[in-house]
């Protein structure tokens, strides 16, 4: 379970990726981050280019029920 700095710093971070603001939440053992469209793919670019934050298992998504 992380802690609520680290989250805080996650969203942070992921918000700067973004250039906007991205909503970060714990579920289970992974972090889910939620934004806009543009922004969640700018996200996963980061995870995905063979740099610093490399992560094969990252993945984006839409999410019907947080559509509004």
């Amino acid at each position: 379970m992380a802690t609520e700095a680290q989250i805080q710093r996650t969203a942070r971070d992921w918000s700067d990726y973004a250039a906007e603001p991205v909503a970060v939440e714990e579920i289970g053992s992974a972090f889910y981050g939620f934004g806009s469209e543009l922004a969640c793919l700018r996200i996963f670019a980061q995870y995905q280019s063979n740099g610093a934050y490399h992560n094969p298992r990252a993945r984006v998504h839409y999410s019907v029920n947080r559509a509004s």
